[in-house]
């Protein structure tokens, strides 16, 4: 998304969270589910990046579950159908993904245009979890890519570094069917990607995997409207006399119509070859987690609201009466009118997630 569609998105989450009414249980319900989890085998096995998923390698890797609407509506289930598969080696991250589609086109050719304003996957990799320094990569049925780095999130002022690449990229696009042709009915298109290893050291050491490192990722898929005019595909325009929005859809759901949301990103964890435990991810951790961030979705709605923040988790118990606060005994607030940081606190399993202002988290043990 480029920065007009995020100032749209940003405005549009605003709206829903602070001018229709106050936050309840229910609002926040969306933005606090646990996310899902991806165990990424390796290979010792070789790749070659053609678009396909015949190499005997891809047949080892697990399928993601099925592509879900970004805002998690049952009603608005994908039309469509979007899985993807992960592997990795001492060099590469691979990335399958198979996109369903009847109709098959592209118009943007050209690098670090805004791809997304044709059918588009995008991925996003946050390597070390704290929500900044993250990678955006788009790509569409031609192959042509926008790829940039944002050092945080643009709803916490993060810029987007559009002039960094990423060196040594491996793609490919396999279209079953035909592109720009609109006298047919096409089946599908696969995109595959070897992201070098070394593109990730931006995140510091950590960001570098080994077996039980985890990241933070998401796949998704735009999805836009076309009719067929004069024999060519046009996208499809509403009574505002503007192109209709696109159907967003993702592998783990952000709950809001905004991909920049890390935590709301599933977790990949990298293994051996032989790994067969695909379920690692611990539900107190993570329900743990999304406990602090519910404390940072009532600082900043609050700070929408008043105009500061405040450093007293008692006004946010009084102003917030449909919120269920029986966790506030877990958190622990510092802070100004200007700033804070929370952490959340599970004495039992000696953790602490911890955030600020800026959403820069971390997460570790006690000792």
């Amino acid at each position: 998304m480029n920065s007009n569609t995020l100032i749209l998105a940003a405005v549009l989450l605003a709206s829903s969270l602070t001018v229709s009414a106050q936050l309840t249980d229910e609002k926040l319900a969306p933005i606090l589910t646990v996310p899902r989890g991806y165990t990424v085998l390796k290979t010792s096995q070789p790749i070659n990046i053609d678009g396909k998923s015949d190499d005997p390698a891809w047949s080892k890797a697990a399928w993601s579950e099925p592509f879900e609407d970004i805002e998690g509506k049952p009603e608005k289930k994908p039309a469509t159908s979007t899985r993807f598969k992960l592997l990795w080696d001492n060099e590469n991250l691979y990335v399958y993904c198979r996109f369903d589609e009847e109709h098959i086109w592209a118009t943007l050719k050209e690098h670090d245009q805004s791809i997304f304003q044709d059918n588009a996957l995008e991925i996003f990799i946050d390597p070390d979890g704290d929500t900044h320094n993250y990678m955006e990569f788009q790509i569409n049925a031609f192959a042509a890519i926008w790829d940039l780095l944002l050092n945080k999130p643009p709803r916490n002022g993060g810029p987007s570094i559009t002039d960094w690449d990423i060196k040594g990229l491996k793609k490919a696009v396999y279209i079953d069917g035909t592109l720009n042709n609109p006298s047919d009915k096409d089946k599908s298109w696969g995109i595959e990607l070897a992201f070098p290893l070394t593109t990730f050291r931006y995140g510091g050491n950590r960001s570098m995997p080994k077996v039980g490192s985890t990241w933070k990722m998401n796949v998704t898929r735009v999805q836009r409207e076309v009719d067929i005019k004069d024999g060519a595909y046009v996208k499809r325009v509403g009574a505002n006399g503007r192109p209709v929005q696109p159907a967003y859809s993702c592998w783990s759901v952000p709950g809001i119509v905004n991909f920049h949301y890390p935590e709301r990103w599933g977790v990949v964890r990298f293994a051996d070859e032989t790994e067969n435990s695909l379920d690692f991810l611990n539900l107190e951790d993570e329900q743990l987690k999304l406990t602090a961030w519910k404390y940072y979705y009532l600082m900043q709605d609050y700070k929408s609201r008043v105009g500061k923040y405040t450093p007293d988790l008692s006004v946010l118990k009084q102003y917030y009466p449909l919120v269920n606060f029986d966790d506030i005994e877990q958190v622990i607030l510092r802070g100004t009118e200007n700033q804070f940081v929370l952490q959340a606190e599970s004495k039992t399993r000696k953790k602490i997630a911890s955030l600020d202002h800026d959403s820069k988290f971390d997460f570790r043990q006690i000792l």
